[in-house]
């Protein structure tokens, strides 16, 4: 009986990836960084957050919404982000080690991770496990790229 579900799951498996592949879609077009981000800690058993890297990867890169070394990296309902964050973290429920973010601003430095945050729309947001995309309130575009030991940040000005 074993054996006849394996077959059938491998077959099933089998058809729907030369599915795929056949209409020439790249299977990383299903995958949706977003997933699970839109959580609170009273209802979660851990949270995600749109990680950007490539299998097994050195380091991840991730938009940051939360405070630096809080456990909540990003969550949907938040309105701004506080920079883009290098990232070892596998939960919410275990803290990063080692934080550092950075964050593209114009005019005067803001340091200040609570100063500095900007306004984003979700749909100015491009979240994938091979590329990120935002357009910031003031006009800012970010963009990730992994690589394997981290990741290539593209940051345009538009004035």
């Amino acid at each position: 009986m074993l054996l006849k579900k394996c077959t059938f799951l491998y077959l099933f498996l089998q058809f729907a990836y030369s599915t795929v592949n056949a209409k020439g879609k790249d299977l990383v077009d299903y995958v949706n960084t977003l997933q699970g981000t839109n959580s609170s800690f009273t209802l979660t058993r851990g949270n995600t957050y749109p990680t950007t890297a490539l299998p097994f990867g050195m380091h991840t890169w991730t938009p940051q919404t939360g405070k630096n070394g809080d456990g909540w990296k990003y969550q949907y309902t938040k309105k701004t982000i506080r920079g883009f964050q290098q990232a070892h973290q596998c939960s919410s429920w275990t803290t990063d080690y080692c934080v550092f973010s950075l964050m593209p601003v114009t005019g005067k430095l803001v340091v200040n991770e609570d100063e500095r945050a900007t306004g984003f729309s979700h749909d100015n947001e491009v979240a994938k496990p091979n590329y990120y995309r935002v357009k910031l309130d003031n006009g800012i575009v970010t963009e990730i790229s992994p690589t394997e030991r981290g990741a290539h940040l593209s940051i345009t000005f538009i004035y």
